[in-house]
């Protein structure tokens, strides 16, 4: 009898340790940080997105560029002054994610017979926050959301009292006013031809010191 029972039980504790395990792996897997990062990472390039910083270096391709994203979006609203979108601050992740696994296994003896319990759940969560700061303002009124974005960025640089502010100070007013005077001449030239172009959101990049 006692053979019979220590058999049984030895098992039971084998179908348990089955049961678990395959809870486990039937879970859908995680998101690694690594994947997370790449898959940000490929979905803003493939939105194309256009620079609007350091105007007064710019190349004649990127200038191109500008140009004909900013006439694609003239063209679909048919409007010389349209909506644009920009990304107007740091792109930030989040990750979060648990895994938790418990189960319960028992034997008695009633009587002759053995009775056995067995209880397994196992649970996964996994969350992504991506946040994304887009703005949308008119095309008129672009070089002014470039001109507080990159005051944001300046931060310290500007509280200070010296040449440093001075010198960031203008840079951002310079950049300002070159980019507010290339979009009104884009608006000035507005109709003119259509480019077979996709319409992309603009973004600003933070200044290299």
């Amino acid at each position: 009898m006692n053979l019979r029972f220590f058999s049984q039980s030895s098992g039971l504790a084998v179908l348990a340790f089955v049961i678990l395990g395959g809870c486990s792996a039937g879970s859908p897997s995680p998101v690694t940080i690594s994947e997370a990062i790449d898959g940000v990472q490929r979905d803003l390039t493939r939105a194309g997105v256009v620079s609007t910083s350091h105007v007064q270096g710019w190349t004649v391709e990127q200038t191109a560029g500008f140009d004909t994203n900013v006439r694609a979006l003239q063209c679909s609203q048919h409007v010389p002054d349209p909506v644009v979108a920009i990304i107007s601050g740091p792109v930030t992740l989040a990750l979060s994610g648990s895994f938790t696994s418990s189960g319960s296994f028992s034997v008695g003896n009633s009587g002759t017979v053995p009775v056995f319990g067995l209880q397994a759940d196992a649970s996964r969560t996994k969350a992504q926050t991506l946040n994304l700061p887009v703005q949308f303002v008119p095309l008129s009124a672009l070089a002014d959301a470039e001109l507080a974005r990159e005051v944001g960025y300046a931060g310290a640089l500007l509280a200070q009292s010296d040449a440093v502010r001075q010198a960031e100070g203008q840079r951002i007013t310079d950049n300002r006013d070159a980019l507010a005077q290339h979009v009104q001449k884009l608006i000035g030239q507005f109709p003119g031809g259509c480019p077979n172009a996709p319409v992309h959101p603009f973004v600003g990049t933070r200044p290299v010191p």
